[in-house]
């Protein structure tokens, strides 16, 4: 057998220098950073999250949320507000309203890390920060201005913050326990509280450490949760009644137990959201679980002086995966505070595998299996869709391609010529890397397709401080965080439902008499329609005084002749 002579000293697991921490905390920080300001708003989500905290900006009101003028209670303040603080420095643009997300990724990718060190060692903590960071979900959500990589921050940091209550018993890691909760709390809700709930009280149960559990109960902690918590559900309870009964029961236990949302998927969704959500890493995961002899796996595991430690990550894991997969609203980034656990069991694992070459082998074909599943969607799209264009696919495809497809050769040829598992490692990491990078032309095609900024600049240019912009049967989501405008709409409520009822929506949500009178009345008028109601629109209107301004594939912009 060779034995390679040059390993990765940047990925020596077994030397690990500042050097290498440092470099690659400088790569993860471009990573997540640098592409932020590249591509415009992804609807809904980004443009729903993104209007908000500037209607907060323009309206001076930093307790009651509105959404295109219309009070949204469907989330909390927190991101709001830091998103609202980011728009102030850097001004309104896509750059500051994903700089939170991106950093709540960062955060996650060094607790993630710094969790792993505590639990075994620097080797496994390097490791785990590496998987976390080049996973393909992870890196996906961390670019996108939605709620579920602050709330995930969050988790994690309650749960790391516990476990190291839980060795230490220093009341300072109680503390950030029940901080990290309020502020998880402040971002998405009950979850917070929920989740971490769940997995320490099972954490306990499951090790017979009953003392810990109630040592967990600080009337301190309770106090910093309460005072970081009420005022602002305090406040926007008092300026709005209906709040508690939409916020809490609508859309916490309605959300949860009912279809309300239409958000229903299998009980098993989530499983390919997982091999998928942390490839390339996918490989190792499945040949974790691969066992000759189960009975004397569980006799070793039994006997392992970390058991304690594999069970609060096998929990961590699996009841968030169970709690979300047995809901009826299921949606593809509630998942992404699992992959934070699963990363330390990725990491452990590839420091238990050395020289077990068979588990190696099954990784390197899963992941080279994977590989050829994600070029073949990749082709299969650009021929079928309608929004790519064969040169667009080789600009923005093919260096996902090429990076995919070499690694998984040099690595198979790595292997069978050396089978020196470092440089293994070290392979895959660099091409989890370089495959995170040429991620970022396939989020920005994406993005063109799926976003209004082209019909809003179209917009901009023609109104003036009179215009009435005016959807048809349909509300773009970054239409007024692009044109600073609020949006008439015409036989469309959707999730702006329960604001249209309040006195802030009177005048805004059209019936059929009501829009053809503002038609005939207002010349001033910028109509958006979808291509879709494109000869609806022209029918209803009875070509009457009207032309077709401009016209896109999926919208046209109709005004007055």
């Amino acid at each position: 057998m060779k034995q390679s002579q040059h390993p990765s000293k940047l990925f020596d697991l077994k030397n690990l220098d500042k050097t290498s921490i440092f470099t690659i905390a400088i790569i993860f920080i471009i990573l997540y950073l640098w592409h932020l300001g590249l591509y415009p708003l992804i609807n809904p989500d980004e443009g729903r999250y993104a209007e908000i905290p500037r209607e907060m900006l323009a309206n001076k009101n930093f307790i009651t949320p509105y959404l295109n003028g219309v009070e949204y209670f469907e989330k909390p303040a927190l991101q709001y507000w830091i998103t609202a603080f980011f728009m102030y420095i850097f001004g309104e643009n896509e750059f500051a309203v994903r700089l939170f997300p991106a950093l709540s990724a960062l955060g996650g990718i060094y607790l993630t890390g710094y969790l792993a060190t505590k639990m075994f060692n620097r080797q496994t903590g390097f490791l785990a920060s590496i998987i976390l960071g080049s996973s393909f979900l992870y890196l996906i959500i961390g670019s996108l201005n939605i709620l579920d990589m602050a709330i995930s921050f969050f988790i994690t940091l309650s749960m790391v913050s516990y476990y190291q209550f839980s060795t230490t018993q220093k009341s300072k890691y109680l503390y950030i326990f029940y901080a990290s909760m309020a502020f998880g709390t402040l971002t998405k809700g009950l979850i917070a509280i929920v989740l971490t709930a769940i997995i320490i009280f099972s954490y306990c149960l499951l090790t017979k450490n009953l003392k810990l559990l109630l040592k967990s109960i600080s009337l301190p902690g309770i106090l910093i949760f309460l005072v970081i918590c009420v005022p602002w559900f305090y406040l926007v309870c008092r300026d709005n009644p209906d709040f508690f009964y939409f916020f809490f029961i609508h859309e916490h236990f309605l959300r949860y137990l009912t279809k309300v949302h239409d958000r229903y998927q299998p009980f098993y969704f989530f499983i390919p959201c997982i091999i998928l959500g942390i490839f390339p890493w996918t490989g190792f995961f499945i040949s974790s679980l691969l066992s000759k002899s189960p009975q004397k796996t569980w006799h070793k595991f039994m006997t392992n002086p970390h058991r304690h430690k594999y069970i609060y990550l096998c929990l961590w894991f699996s009841l968030i995966f169970i709690f979300y997969s047995i809901s009826d609203s299921k949606l593809v980034p509630y998942i992404v505070p699992c992959l934070m656990p699963l990363s330390i069991l990725i990491s452990r694992h590839l420091n238990q595998i050395t020289y077990q070459s068979t588990k190696i082998k099954i990784a390197m074909i899963i992941n080279a299996f994977i590989s050829l599943i994600i070029i073949a969607a990749l082709i299969i799209t650009t021929i079928k869709s309608d929004f790519i264009t064969l040169e667009e696919f080789i600009l923005s495809g093919s260096f996902i391609i090429l990076v995919l497809i070499i690694s998984n050769i040099i690595i198979f040829i790595s292997w069978y010529k050396y089978e020196n598992f470092t440089q293994i490692i070290s392979i895959y990491a660099i091409s989890a890397i370089l495959f995170s990078f040429s991620l970022q032309p396939v989020i920005t095609q994406v993005a063109q397709h799926r976003t209004g900024k082209e019909i809003a600049q179209v917009v901009n240019s023609i109104k003036t401080k009179d215009t009435l912009i005016l959807s048809y049967k349909d509300y773009l989501q970054d239409l007024p965080f692009y044109t600073k405008s609020r949006i008439a709409i015409y036989d469309y409520l959707g999730e702006l439902d329960f604001g249209a009822s309040h006195p802030s929506g009177q005048g805004w949500f059209l019936n059929k008499d009501e829009f053809l009178t503002i038609w005939e009345q207002n010349p001033n008028t910028l109509l958006v329609v979808p291509q879709k109601y494109k000869q609806e629109c022209l029918n209803e209107l009875n070509d009457k005084n009207t032309r077709i301004y401009f016209e896109t594939n999926k919208y046209l912009i109709i005004t007055h002749k």
